[in-house]
């Protein structure tokens, strides 16, 4: 939980960001790259740990999306 809290005060003051974060310096990005890490990390024992297929669960889980939130009609 913790590593999640230090991703989540990286972006705490900046809202939303631009795809590729054009507007970052070189180290924030690297700094972001190793708490992202550190996070799939964690992500990967938990789910191995409690014996949860992550992708089989993720699969699942596009699917239920999928369903809930269609795409809007074309026009």
């Amino acid at each position: 939980v913790g590593e999640v809290g230090e991703l989540s005060e990286i972006f705490q003051w900046r809202g939303e960001v631009d795809k590729g974060l054009p507007n970052w310096e070189e180290s924030e990005k690297e700094h972001l790259g190793e708490e992202l890490s550190d996070v799939l990390l964690y992500l990967i024992r938990l789910s191995d740990i409690c014996g949860i297929d992550l992708g089989d669960a993720a699969s699942r889980k596009l699917v239920k999306n999928a369903i809930k939130y269609p795409p809007p009609p074309p026009k």
